[in-house]
């Protein structure tokens, strides 16, 4: 017995700690030689922290030992390590480590916490809880110098489920698998390293819950969140990620409100909305609510192929105004939503490309925007309902004639009123026009302009549509300029076949010239050419009145032919 005494003694344990249970004392030697303490029985079912109340007491340990062995109540012995390495045990009471400094890693995996892991304002090295189950775990303005591993852990805490807000980790943050009930918090956190949030479930379904706050946080590399499932918002406001940003596969359910909250956030390089895996069993990106992020930038194009986005009643899908993308934009391969896809003064340096997208009655918003490298689309791929006033862009990977795009693209151009197709706005006409000159396609673009014309039209009153209508007739406003002579050779024959049939009176009985109808006819219908034949015949009665007619249509093919020309000569 003074063997044991001794023994224990020299384990100098302070005195607030109490005597520690046998299992404690077989902690606190291991901890100097960095040895691992593994309390597991062999049996996953046994040894699941799910079922740490059925553990016999030999399996717990108390928060308060481990904590004083981390702040410095034990040391390393010569030559070695120290690290608090312990598998399969509960602990009871919370671990407190608030402000403290801890120089030694600890790791502490498939443990059952039965008290908050209080790190708040805390100097730690690498912190390693994969498989754990706990309450809560508070980390505000902690610094972490390695690692944070949440890896397969369970925390069920409630409001605060893990509270990390100000956290600065310097290595990687790892959260795959991991099952959370309640809010995670990463306001203005600081990762040198990546986050990995893969197959994680993160859950808060109370009133105006976040499954996931990142707010301002910033990400050294990249943020992984491949087959993330969240139930309540998941916001990255303001959120700066270094690398790139993978979200395929995963499931956002906002409950009813917004999906994926990230105004302003920046993605370095790529942010990818993908399917994950191929065939049948791909899982595709799946937003119930509405995707945010107006004001985003993307350093290396956004992939929004094979999504699905599922927006709330009355709330848009995709509100993406202003977004910056440096590369491309991809929404096609069968990119699905009913909803709204706000794309108002985007700016894409590469091409946004539609191929594929399967949203037929969605309404597409390009107001304003840019897609500098072009279009890339299919006959089939755009949707409904397009706002294309304002959108400009370089060239369609398809040529597709005139007619052809006017009734894809400007057809389906919305009403401010009511948002229905139908609507009219100058500007895609002109985009359009200028498209096809820049291919040396004149006839073409003379087409879109017509049908600008008709368009305009349309939304006038009645009585101010009648001009329109005979411009059209007779010169297609200008834009048909052979129209014009076709019409003035008709009527000159008809003309002449009808004055020769009917003879006239010479204007003075000593004129004994012969009549020409072909002349007399042109007298009266080339304005601007007099050849005289009208001074010296007249008519009376109908064909007086025929005439007048010639003369009338005479003037307003003149006037039409010249606005041809015009148009014309100046290319619009």
């Amino acid at each position: 017995m003074g063997r044991t005494a001794a023994l224990f003694s020299s384990l100098d344990v302070p005195r607030r700690l109490g005597t520690l249970t046998a299992t404690e004392r077989r902690l606190w030697r291991a901890f100097p030689q960095g040895e691992l303490v593994d309390l597991r029985v062999g049996d996953p079912a046994l040894d699941d922290p799910a079922q740490a109340d059925h553990w016999p007491a030999e399996r717990s340990v108390r928060g308060e030992v481990l904590a004083a062995l981390l702040l410095g109540a034990s040391q390393a012995a010569v030559g070695a390590v120290a690290v608090v390495r312990l598998t399969g045990a509960r602990i009871t009471g919370g671990l407190r480590i608030t402000h403290g400094q801890v120089s030694f890693p600890f790791l502490l995996q498939g443990c059952r916490f039965d008290g908050t892991v209080d790190l708040d304002g805390a100097v730690t090295e690498s912190i390693d809880l994969s498989g754990s189950r706990l309450t809560a775990i508070s980390a505000y303005g902690a610094q972490v110098r390695g690692t944070l591993d949440l890896d397969d852990t369970v925390v069920t805490g409630g409001t605060r489920a893990v509270y990390a807000d100000g956290i600065r980790i310097e290595g990687n943050l790892s959260v795959e698998r991991a099952r959370v009930t309640g809010s995670f918090t990463l306001i203005n956190a600081q990762i040198t390293g990546r986050a990995k949030f893969i197959d994680a479930k993160l859950t808060n379904t109370a009133p105006g819950g976040e499954a996931l706050n990142a707010g301002g946080m910033r990400l050294g590399r990249s943020l992984l969140a491949q087959g993330l499932q969240t139930k309540g918002e998941l916001r990255m406001p303001g959120a700066h990620i270094g690398s790139s940003l993978h979200l395929n596969g995963a499931t956002l359910d906002g409950l009813g409100r917004t999906a994926l909250h990230a105004d302003s956030l920046t993605v370095a390089s790529e942010a990818v909305f993908r399917p994950r895996g191929t065939g049948e069993d791909a899982q595709p990106f799946r937003a119930i609510g509405t995707v945010r992020v107006p004001g985003a930038k993307f350093g290396n194009g956004l992939d929004l192929r094979g999504a699905q986005l599922s927006p709330t009643p009355g709330a848009p899908a995709l509100r993406a105004g202003r977004i910056v993308v440096e590369g491309n934009l991809l929404l096609g391969q069968d990119f699905r939503t009913d909803g709204d896809i706000r794309l108002t003064g985007a700016r894409i340096t590469g091409h946004l490309d539609l191929t594929g997208m399967a949203s037929p009655n969605a309404l597409l918003s390009l107001h304003t925007a840019t897609a500098e490298n072009g279009i890339r689309d299919d006959i089939h791929s755009w949707p409904g309902r397009l706002n294309l006033d304002g959108l400009s862009y370089g060239s369609f990977s398809e040529y597709l004639d005139a007619r052809q795009r006017l009734t894809l693209l400007l057809s389906r151009q919305v009403r401010q009123s009511d948002g229905s197709a139908g609507g009219f706005r100058a500007q895609p006409y002109e985009q359009l026009a200028g498209y096809y000159r820049s291919l040396g396609s004149d006839g073409e673009a003379r087409t879109v302009l017509l049908a600008k014309q008709r368009a305009l039209r349309g939304v006038l009153p009645w009585g101010r549509r009648i001009p329109g209508y005979l411009l059209d007739l007779l010169v297609g406003y200008g834009y048909r300029p052979l129209r014009a002579i076709g019409w003035a050779v008709g009527l000159l024959a008809a003309g002449s076949v009808y004055f020769g049939q009917v003879r006239p009176q010479h204007v003075s009985a000593e004129d004994t010239s012969v009549f020409n109808p072909v002349i007399y006819t042109a007298d009266h219908l080339i304005p601007v050419i007099h050849f005289g034949e009208a001074d010296v015949w007249q008519y009376h009665g109908a064909p007086a009145v025929v005439t007048i007619v010639l003369t009338v249509l005479g003037w307003t093919l003149g006037i039409a032919i010249a606005a041809a020309a015009t148009r014309t000569f100046t290319r619009n």
